[in-house]
Parts: C-alpha cells; sequence; structure tokens
C-alpha cells in the first residue's frame, strides 16, 4: 500500500503541472455569508474518484491474506459558503481476502468538509462524518466472524482540489473508515482516492 501511495503522489504531482499554469491569483469563491442548495451561490459539485484501499483488520493465523483492493468514490455536494460544504457519496472498497474466504465492504458516505479557497478554484480540506456500512465475510478459520454486517461509523480525512478551468478539478482524497464487522466488532479502511470533479456555477 506505501509503494502505491507514493507512485499515487508522484502522478498526482505530475497532473497537477498543468493546472498550475491555469490557476489564478484571485479566488472566484463565493462571499463568506450562508447559501441553502435553493440559493444561486450555492455551488453543488459531483464528481468520481478511482485509487486504492487497505483494511486494519486481523489475518488468521495460517491463512494467506490480501488486505489491499482497487476502490472507487461517486459523490455529490456543495458549500454553504467559503469554508463549509458537504458531500453525499457511495464508496465501494473492494474485495479483501482473509481467512481462506472474502471481506466485501461498501457504504453510503456523509461528510461534513471544511476548507481554504485560494487561487481559480482550488481548496485544501478537511473530512469529518459517518458512513453506513454493508460489509460480508466468508471464510472458516478460527476466529473469524462470518457472515453479513450493517451498520453506522466514523469517517475521516483530508483532500485537494486542484483546478484546471472554474468548473473542472483534480481532486485527490486520503480518508479512514470505520465498518462494523460481523460478530459485533470494528475495523477500520484506508482509502487513497484520486478523480474528477466539476462545480455547478
Amino acid at each position: 500500500m506505501k509503494i502505491r501511495i507514493q507512485a499515487a503522489a508522484a502522478a498526482l504531482a505530475l497532473a497537477a503541472l498543468p493546472a498550475l499554469s491555469l490557476a489564478q491569483s484571485t479566488s472566484t469563491d463565493a462571499g463568506t455569508g450562508w447559501t441553502m442548495p435553493h440559493q444561486s451561490g450555492f455551488w453543488g459539485h459531483a464528481g468520481v474518484s478511482l485509487g486504492g484501499s487497505q483494511i486494519d483488520a486481523s489475518c488468521p493465523a495460517g491463512d494467506p491474506c490480501d488486505q489491499e483492493d482497487q476502490a472507487f468514490r461517486v459523490f455529490a455536494g456543495g458549500r454553504f459558503n467559503n469554508i463549509i460544504g458537504g458531500e453525499l457519496a457511495y464508496v465501494n472498497f473492494g474485495e479483501f481476502e482473509r481467512g481462506g474466504g472474502k471481506t466485501d465492504a461498501d457504504a453510503l458516505d456523509l461528510t461534513l468538509i471544511a476548507g481554504v479557497p485560494f487561487a481559480n478554484n482550488w481548496s485544501v480540506f478537511g473530512k469529518l462524518g459517518a458512513i453506513y456500512s454493508n460489509v460480508d465475510v466468508s471464510g472458516s478459520a478460527p476466529g473469524l466472524a462470518s457472515g453479513g454486517e450493517n451498520g453506522w461509523g466514523w469517517r475521516a480525512g483530508v483532500g485537494l482540489q486542484m483546478g484546471l478551468t472554474q468548473n473542472w478539478a483534480i481532486r485527490a482524497d486520503l480518508d479512514r473508515y470505520e465498518l462494523a464487522m460481523p460478530g459485533g466488532s470494528e475495523e477500520t479502511v484506508d482509502a487513497l482516492l484520486i478523480g474528477a470533479q466539476y462545480t455547478f456555477r
């Protein structure tokens, strides 16, 4: 996973080079007053991101494990002012091999975003929220609880939005999610995702 993160960071830096030439020195963001989705000052956005995920779960002794896979996230949201926004998303964490079986996980993602905009459609932001996850575990290794489980958990992360134009941007997100697992336990999944975002304005 570390090698994938380093490779993704290098690719992200190369992809950002064209954006640097397009970024302007002043922000075109809305003012600091609050706006709601039915108002013209509310800037909605949508996008999709792809990348890798890694589950931080125990690997039963004597059984091979592959706790990394590909992940994707489809999201839509908006900003209430220059600083505060929110997103609703679907995230698929992929399929992990544990205990002679598979662990599949996906979730509905509800996120509050707080960030600092700069230049033309650029921003750095943090995220905090909740997910409602769906986890399916198969396998017969001793100590591995199998079956399906749904439940709420927390999520947190950071992100970087790099504007290509006033509407289009490259989006990079590093997030940690808590999953409700069979047997009443919780495990975390880390995801590094890179994608595209379109802002409606």
